[in-house]
C-alpha cells in the first residue's frame, strides 16, 4: 500500500515557478571593443610584438643561448631534485604521521583507558606536529646539498646554513621584480 502511494505521489505538482524559462540560451556579455576587433585577443601592435619576440627566440635558440639562462633561471639537476624530494619526504612525513597518530592515541586514552584528557591537548599536539611538517617543506629544500657532486650530511645542518641566505634572497628578489 505504501509503495503504490509513493509511485502515485507528485510532491511538486501544485507548485509553479514564478521565473519564466528563457526562450534562448543567454550569451556571455560581449564588450564593444571585442566587436571592433574580431581578429584576435590583441591589437595588431601586440601581435607584431609577439611575432618579433618569437623570431628573436628562434634566433637565440639557433645560437645555443636561451633567454631563461640569461635571466638567471637555471634548471635544477635531477640528482639535486631527487635529494630534495627525499629530504622533504622525511621532514614532512615523520611529523605528519606522528600528528595523525596522536588522534587515535588520545581517543584510546579518553574512551578505553578512561583518562580525563582535556579536549585542547590533542589540538595543541596536532597543531605543533602539523606546523613542524609545514616547516619541513622548506627545511627539506634547504638542507639538501645543492651541489650535484656532493651528497651532504645526514641532517643537513651545514647545507641549511649555507642555503638559507640563498633561499631568502631568491624569494625576496622575485617579489621585488
Amino acid at each position: 500500500m505504501e509503495s503504490s502511494f509513493l509511485l502515485r505521489a507528485r510532491p511538486f505538482a501544485g507548485i509553479h515557478s514564478s521565473f519564466p524559462l528563457p526562450s534562448r540560451p543567454r550569451l556571455p556579455f560581449i564588450t564593444p571593443s571585442a566587436l571592433k576587433s574580431p581578429r584576435g585577443f590583441g591589437t595588431a601592435k601586440t601581435l607584431k610584438q609577439q611575432k618579433q619576440k618569437e623570431e628573436k627566440k628562434k634566433l637565440s635558440d639557433d645560437e645555443g643561448e636561451d633567454e631563461e639562462d640569461e635571466e638567471g633561471d637555471v634548471a635544477i639537476p635531477e640528482v639535486v631534485t631527487n635529494r630534495m624530494m627525499r629530504r622533504m619526504g622525511l621532514s614532512v612525513g615523520i611529523p605528519l604521521t606522528v600528528g595523525l597518530l596522536f588522534f587515535p592515541f588520545f581517543y584510546y586514552l579518553k574512551v578505553v583507558a578512561k583518562v580525563d584528557v582535556p579536549n585542547w591537548v590533542p589540538f595543541i599536539f596536532s597543531f605543533a606536529f602539523f606546523g613542524t611538517a609545514l616547516l619541513g617543506v622548506s627545511y627539506g629544500i634547504v638542507s639538501a646539498s645543492w651541489d650535484p657532486l656532493r651528497e651532504g650530511s645526514l641532517l643537513g645542518w651545514n647545507e641549511a646554513r649555507r642555503n638559507w641566505p640563498v633561499f631568502w634572497e631568491s624569494l625576496w628578489g622575485r617579489r621585488n621584480k
